[in-house]
């Protein structure tokens, strides 16, 4: 995925930040384990945050220990395990979408990024299997979000369209792992909207190079290449769809994790757009004037 889902440290327990941290490892580990070791080159933020979702809406037993970091052997660290088939859904999901945006690279992107994309196919073509034998149904939604989003682009539609496949992706597996006794529609509006915003999060951060080699993009038409202006209603647009995404967070029964999760949908998301909206045409970098509008930057 794209790994705008992150949790804003600064503002985040050092317990709780190492055991998200563990849950990150503990991915990691669950990837090598049930798709092999060069499938843990797929871990991302983005199905770290799924992985815990899941669990916290499942109250799945977990426990953290130490062990040895699965890429690096000689570095040590906090590994979270758990009952329940949470990391192992949120590792098929990191595999499967990296596969099919290594097809997608290959068809749209530089001779020098196709040739990288076929070389990384190959590479994972063991690991994807894995994935699809276990998971057929992610890779079917994905398959079908990929041909609608090409669709779209070639079609050069507005932002509603353009952003909805990724949307109704990450809302079809949110409601894959909806326990039972959950409202299905809560979690099916909160996962459009993180969705919606993650698309829009990478149109944002991709205008530039976007309006540079003249690529599709939803932002693209709206100020006539001005990005500062447009940069100003990419803010607003994410501003509207984080409002969606948090209201329907606010409705979810959450029995663990629940000051991580707090920490990335209230925090992480500012920071974020903040980080991809202004703070790179910021200068002076004084990213933090507005998140701390009592301290003395100068000091």
């Amino acid at each position: 995925m794209f790994g705008y889902l992150q949790p804003f440290r600064e503002e985040l327990k050092m317990k709780d930040y190492k055991l998200y941290k563990s849950v990150y490892c503990g991915l990691c580990r669950s990837l090598s384990k049930s798709y092999g070791l060069k499938s843990s080159l797929t871990l991302s933020y983005d199905c770290t945050v799924l992985a815990m979702l899941y669990m916290s809406l499942h109250d799945t037993p977990c426990s953290v220990k130490k062990g040895k970091c699965t890429v690096n052997p000689l570095k040590k660290c906090m590994i979270c395990t758990c009952e329940g088939d949470a990391l192992r859904f949120a590792g098929a999901v990191s595999v499967i979408m990296s596969w099919h945006k290594l097809k997608d690279t290959m068809n749209d992107g530089g001779l020098f990024k196709k040739a990288a994309a076929f070389f990384l196919r190959i590479f994972l073509r063991g690991n994807y299997k894995r994935a699809l034998r276990n998971y057929p149904l992610i890779d079917e939604y994905t398959a079908e979000m990929m041909k609608q989003q090409n669709e779209a682009e070639k079609n050069d539609v507005g932002i509603d369209r353009a952003a909805d496949p990724t949307a109704t992706l990450i809302s079809r597996l949110c409601i894959m792992f909806c326990p039972e006794k959950t409202d299905r529609k809560t979690i099916g509006v909160f996962g459009y909207h993180v969705g919606r915003w993650i698309y829009l999060m990478d149109a944002c951060d991709d205008l530039e190079k976007d309006i540079k080699k003249k690529n599709f993009n939803p932002f693209k038409k709206k100020y006539n290449g001005d990005v500062k202006a447009t940069m100003q209603y990419c803010n607003e647009v994410l501003n509207m769809t984080a409002a969606q995404l948090i209201m329907a967070y606010e409705l979810l029964d959450l029995h663990r994790y629940k000051a991580i999760l707090d920490n990335i949908i209230y925090n992480g998301i500012t920071i974020q757009q903040k980080k991809y909206t202004f703070d790179r045409y910021n200068k002076k970098k004084t990213k933090d004037i507005d998140y701390y509008p009592a301290m003395d930057v100068h000091e």
